[in-house]
């Protein structure tokens, strides 16, 4: 029996290395300025990781800032001076709102349309959340 419990315990060990980390990691807003606009250069990857549409969550941080901007390539331009952090509270707003399943927390969300409602289906838990 001693064999069954050294194993046990050594495949108990590397179970926990495993799955010590998070497998959604939010993603760090890389911005730059241009004069009196500021540039979210890193835009789309963080549009590809939240699965969303980059209109949708471009025209979220533009109503969220107060400002008008543009997709250019895989950039965001922002008309005005936007500090980082306040960017990426503005991110991570978007994340809390349209990302994360509000019942289960978890990110396997997709927008749907069901007559004429935008819904957030989770597709680990299967919530549906009207937005």
């Amino acid at each position: 029996m001693t064999d069954y419990e050294e194993l046990l315990d050594k495949g108990i060990e590397q179970a926990e290395d495993l799955g010590s980390g998070d497998r959604f990691q939010m993603p760090e807003v890389d911005t730059r300025k241009d004069g009196s606009k500021t540039i979210i250069v890193n835009f789309s990857d963080i549009a590809s990781k939240f699965g969303r549409d980059e209109k949708h969550f471009s025209k979220y941080i533009q109503n969220d800032l107060g400002t008008a901007g543009h997709v250019e390539g895989k950039e965001l331009v922002l008309n005005g001076e936007f500090r980082r952090g306040n960017v990426q509270r503005k991110v991570e707003s978007y994340a809390d709102d349209y990302v994360f399943c509000g019942e289960c927390s978890r990110p396997d969300t997709k927008l749907t349309k069901e007559k004429g409602v935008e819904i957030m289906k989770c597709q680990a838990c299967g919530a549906r959340t009207p937005l």
